[in-house]
């Protein structure tokens, strides 16, 4: 079998929906123009985030196999490394030869690469050939890692914005009532907002706290939106509510505020999402920066390296959670010991009710079958490869040029 042919499908943010509009701390909300605390300024995030939200990679091969794999962001870069530099290495090639392909990717975009969009790119690949092997074979990815290792994917609500206090409340029980057993939130405030900040940030882990009670596990995200002199001290006015962990609590390249972080903190501290390949995983685990790594199969390298990150964490004592529970992450989940839960992000209640107001719905539809959870946990899935299916329409609706 060989690789006939590739190519990357940009797709338009409005593919999200009005989610990128909620409110949450980031990285960029020291910036003013790009806050939005008190949801007046909901083009806050997609003045950063896009245009592209979505880049859908299809590897065609002269079996009349073709394999399907995503990546985020980047703004079209991802395409365009894939189309002017990855199709070169691949076309022609046995796309069985996952390992040997990914390391001459790897090195192929080594003098603009390393990290950041030339790793997406490479992600997005190599989970069109994971899917291309999984459906050659008539079977999911995870029996080609060595079979499941758990019968379903226990998986953690992640949404929780703090629109406001009465709907974040309610969004909360919601989800304890559908059987999960673990919840993030998000936080709104960082270092700019001072003391009040602190205990707004207070406030939200509190209401949800206090609607689900103790027996949740609940998270909390900073999106790297924080110093670590702020950090240090919001972790400790958050001790009482025992949290599950506080998430990317400063920039991603500050691995030295993340050890520093975590040695003061009260709770587990969580990273990886924004980090990439098992060389920049490698340097969290050694330097003892995080007590969870979590990395986005989108981005670490694709299932082929998160695979190699979660060996590593697996030797560190460090359990592997990793960001988005797509399909492909999923099977990565299901086929290692390491990666004990999948994220999943629900749409609440409140939220479809004032879409059903507006006659609109929540636009992410580029995907046929995305994950559904029953009672907290995610079936394992059955369907050969990745298990990623397009919704042709949409991604025509979406795609950008």
């Amino acid at each position: 079998m060989e690789i006939t042919d590739i190519s990357a499908t940009k797709v338009s943010n409005e593919s999200w929906g009005e989610f990128i509009e909620f409110p949450l701390v980031t990285i960029m909300s020291k910036y003013d123009e790009y806050r939005n605390v008190d949801g007046e300024n909901p083009q806050a995030r997609r003045k950063w985030m896009g245009p592209v939200g979505d880049v859908v990679v299809e590897v065609e091969t002269d079996a009349g196999i073709t394999g399907v794999g995503v990546g985020n962001w980047g703004t079209g870069a991802i395409a365009t490394v894939v189309e002017e530099t990855l199709s070169k290495i691949v076309h022609g090639e046995d796309p069985m030869r996952r390992e040997h392909l990914w390391e001459q990717m790897y090195r192929a975009t080594l003098p603009f690469g390393r990290k950041g969009v030339a790793v997406m790119a490479i992600s997005a690949v190599d989970q069109a050939l994971w899917d291309i092997a999984g459906k050659e074979a008539g079977k999911p990815v995870y029996e080609l890692l060595g079979g499941p290792t758990k019968g379903e994917i226990p998986a953690y609500a992640s949404n929780l914005h703090p629109v406001d206090m009465e709907k974040l409340e309610r969004e909360a029980l919601e989800y304890a009532e559908a059987g999960f057993d673990a919840m993030k939130l998000r936080f709104l405030h960082g270092p700019e907002d001072g003391r009040s900040g602190m205990e707004k940030n207070e406030e939200i882990v509190r209401t949800v706290r206090e609607a689900v009670g103790h027996e949740i596990d609940i998270a909390g995200d900073a999106y790297m939106g924080w110093s670590v002199k702020y950090a240090k001290e919001m972790t400790q006015r958050l001790a009482k509510y025992d949290m599950a962990w506080v998430e990317e609590p400063v920039i991603a390249d500050d691995i030295r505020g993340y050890a520093e972080v975590r040695e003061a903190a009260p709770m587990p501290i969580s990273g990886g999402e924004h980090e990439f390949t098992r060389w920049g995983h490698e340097e969290l685990l050694e330097r003892e920066a995080v007590d969870i790594l979590q990395p986005d199969v989108g981005r670490v390298g694709g299932i082929t390296e998160l695979q190699k990150v979660a060996d590593m964490a697996e030797v560190h004592d460090v359990p592997v959670i990793p960001h988005a529970g797509t399909n492909p992450t999923l099977h990565a989940i299901a086929g290692h010991t390491n990666m004990p839960m999948a994220e999943y992000f629900p749409t609440p209640e409140w939220f479809q009710e004032q879409q059903e107001e507006k006659e609109s719905t929540y636009a992410d539809a580029i995907f046929q079958n995305p994950p559904s959870p029953e009672n907290g946990s995610i079936p394992l899935p059955d369907e050969p490869g990745v298990s990623t299916e397009l919704n042709r329409e949409a991604l025509d609706h979406f795609a950008v040029e």
